[in-house]
């Protein structure tokens, strides 16, 4: 009879000593654009975990998460986005925003496709990326216009680089279903080898070990794309939200990001006040 009260007793005292453990887990809740998947998922919210922060993510076109944003189907504690326009476009649910970063546009490819010696060579400088991207037979993968920054960048890049007549014959029709994959599935489908090459920003193709050349000049969009950090009205969890900006903009979160590939900007430029 003893030992069984002074096992209750244990048990008791384990309880008590897990409950505050378990309290001092904060929640954040975080939209971010698709080109940051690998990062976020992994050495992210591998750090925030051992900060006690519990971060709950979700990648995708930025323009398609705003849109979910808009219509109240998410409320997250921050969204990240890579067009600040679309930030603005959220209007009175941004409570404030800052342009912390900036990538360039380019293909990607992996060692297994089998159109690698090819890439390789432009590369090298032996073959254009027109004359390469024009090879028949050749799998494409890029993302929607309709949803995603970077799908109307490529078209945009494309006909900078190759001209209207050359960016029809390359990319076909803006929304080419044969082309078209969703923002979080594209790096997938150029490791499995259904895309032989894929549009990608530089972040993308660092942080999945790609191989990764950006288009040459002004079609490398880099005065355009860039990731703006935004604390939204409303936040489910305000604290966890600001610890978690800190945390990317002047925190190890930075340091994770640029080894990704991210550019940091010399200071973030503040899109949208605080009032």
């Amino acid at each position: 009879m003893m030992n069984s009260a002074r096992w209750t007793f244990t048990l008791f005292l384990a309880v008590l000593v897990a409950v505050p453990a378990l309290a001092a887990t904060q929640v954040v809740s975080v939209l971010y654009a698709g080109s940051l998947v690998t990062p976020m998922e992994g050495p992210v919210k591998t750090a925030l975990a051992q900060r006690g922060i519990d971060f709950q993510g979700q990648g995708g076109g930025s323009k398609m998460l705003a849109n979910l944003i808009s219509a109240g189907v998410k409320q997250p504690d921050i969204f990240i986005s890579v067009d600040p326009k679309i930030v603005l476009g959220l209007g009175s649910k941004v409570l404030d925003a800052e342009t912390f970063a900036s990538t360039s546009l380019g293909i990607g490819w992996s060692e297994s496709s089998k159109h690698a010696a090819l890439f390789a060579s432009v590369a090298a400088g032996k073959t254009s990326i027109v004359s390469a991207l024009s090879t028949p037979g050749l799998a494409i993968g890029r993302t929607d216009p309709k949803l995603d920054p970077k799908g109307v960048y490529t078209v945009e890049a494309m006909m900078l680089l190759a001209g209207p007549d050359g960016e029809k014959r390359i990319l076909g029709v803006p929304e080419n279903d044969a082309q078209i994959f969703p923002e979080e599935d594209l790096l997938a489908r150029i490791d499995t080898g259904q895309a032989d090459v894929g549009f990608f920003y530089r972040t993308e193709a660092v942080a999945r070990k790609l191989n990764f050349i950006p288009l040459p000049g002004k079609a490398s969009m880099s005065d355009q794309i860039t990731y703006t950090i935004v604390d939204l009205r409303d936040a489910p969890h305000p604290d966890a939200a600001k610890q978690f900006e800190q945390f990317i903009l002047d925190g190890q979160g930075k340091a994770i990001l640029q080894s990704a590939g991210v550019e940091y900007l010399s200071a973030p430029i503040v899109l949208v006040e605080k009032h």
